[in-house]
């Protein structure tokens, strides 16, 4: 198999992670989210302490999307792949509602996604930043 080839084969199999994870948040569904993350995944939100692994991930989306329901859009900005490891830049919007009290907040966001190929050589979010286009 040639480089190139390769290359957009990785790339596919990343953007496809991306939009897995996208269709299980707007679905609300936590263990499809958890699907796509590294167990030593680290996301770093803005305004709120990081979030390390899976296990304080997996309690904390779990409360997330018991507190809201999304409907989120993504669009990719710039794939690049360095052997095993991948860097995404890409550009989330939408919106998201309180389950509480129906409140409807639109949501924008630049995400900076670190991957990781893993043993079996599918590809993980490993770290995850993320913030608004517009300081608040």
């Amino acid at each position: 198999m040639d480089a190139v080839r390769t290359a957009d084969s990785d790339v596919n199999a990343i953007k496809a992670l991306g939009e897995e994870y996208f269709r299980a948040a707007n679905a609300g569904d936590t263990d499809r989210c958890i699907a796509t993350m590294a167990r030593d995944v680290i996301i770093m939100p803005p305004d709120r302490l990081s979030i390390s692994g899976i296990d304080q991930l997996r309690r904390l989306s779990s409360d997330y999307h018991a507190a809201y329901e999304v409907e989120y859009k993504l669009v990719y900005d710039e794939v690049e792949i360095a052997g095993e490891i991948a860097f995404v830049r890409a550009t989330a919007t939408g919106t998201r509602k309180s389950r509480m009290d129906g409140t409807v907040e639109r949501v924008a966001w630049r995400n900076l996604w670190i991957l990781r190929r893993q043993p079996d050589g599918t590809w993980k979010f490993w770290r995850i930043m993320f913030n608004t286009p517009t300081p608040k």
